[in-house]
């Protein structure tokens, strides 16, 4: 359909996938539960739902290898919740969430090193940029006193996991459908996060009713209809250029936690809003790719 090519129609699914994902870290905190639990259940919600959508409808591009790359995709969205819900049980929630937004840095360096193709300059200079905004928005007097602890090294690695899912889709959406893809995916995570908190012993049951209110709306809301909108678009729109608009979840989350959790904004944290979205802007200025045909 040529409707599906338009630019802001995919922009505007990008934009709509990014303002879901930006409850996410509100739902957490609205639930008060085992990150490790927290997670599992945001996978396993939005499974049971989609997965029979999923059964029923018409599929396209299902083989061995999308199989294989949809399955990893969904390894490593697991690897990154798990890793990123521990980092912020062992350091301070304001550095492991700049750590974790490093994640730009590592799918500019697998841009050329992997899928062999050349970011231009205008990508690490918008890229410097949010994440300055992103610092900005967490408190530079957190991040210049911070000492590097495990909780800090395994946000680091939650980055790498978030990079290698961004690379892989990217490698990946163009070849299957997005529902199968999503589904193939969420399924493989919801296995994993399991696996997870089965091995950690962490409590999976007795939750008060506001904490599964929460953990429904991570399902529905952050993961079912977040991320089936960025799956979605992540097939016309560059790995580079989505990492670093993907910045702007924390603008979300920061204005949305006025409201909800009566978390208000400093004078820091507004600037830092607006140098997000300028060096989101810049990255987003780049010339995109031709649009795939199907």
């Amino acid at each position: 359909m040529v409707i599906r090519n338009r630019a802001w129609l995919r922009y505007s699914a990008f934009s709509f996938g990014v303002i879901c994902i930006g409850w996410s870290a509100i739902f957490v905190k609205l639930a008060d539960i085992s990150g490790f639990s927290s997670a599992f259940y945001r996978m396993f919600i939005g499974t049971i739902l989609l997965v029979p959508i999923w059964l029923f409808r018409k599929k396209s591009g299902i083989n061995r290898t999308t199989l294989i790359y949809s399955a990893l995709c969904g390894f490593y969205f697991a690897g990154d919740l798990a890793i990123w819900n521990t980092s912020i049980m062992l350091s301070k929630a304001a550095i492991v969430t700049l750590l974790a937004n490093m994640a730009p840095v590592w799918v500019g360096l697998g841009t050329i090193f992997i899928l062999k193709e050349k970011p231009k300059s205008v990508f690490w200079i918008g890229t410097v940029i949010a994440i300055s905004g992103v610092v900005l928005i967490l408190g530079i007097h957190n991040v210049y006193y911070a000492k590097f602890n495990l909780g800090n090294l395994l946000a680091l690695c939650a980055s790498f996991f978030y990079a290698a899912y961004l690379l892989t889709v990217r490698n990946t959406r163009d070849k299957i459908d997005t529902i199968s893809f999503t589904a193939i995916s969420m399924i493989t995570s919801t296995v994993v996060l399991f696996i997870i908190c089965i091995i950690s012993g962490v409590q999976m049951t007795g939750f008060t009713a506001k904490s599964w209110l929460s953990l429904l709306g991570l399902g529905i809301i952050t993961q079912l209809g977040g991320w089936i909108a960025l799956n979605w678009t992540l097939k016309y729109i560059k790995a580079t250029v989505a990492s670093v608009s993907l910045l702007s979840q924390s603008v979300i989350t920061a204005i949305i936690a006025v409201p909800v959790l009566n978390e208000f904004l400093n004078k820091f944290e507004i600037l830092g809003i607006f140098v997000v979205l300028l060096g989101i802007f810049m990255v987003n200025r780049m010339k995109p790719s031709p649009s795939p045909k199907d």
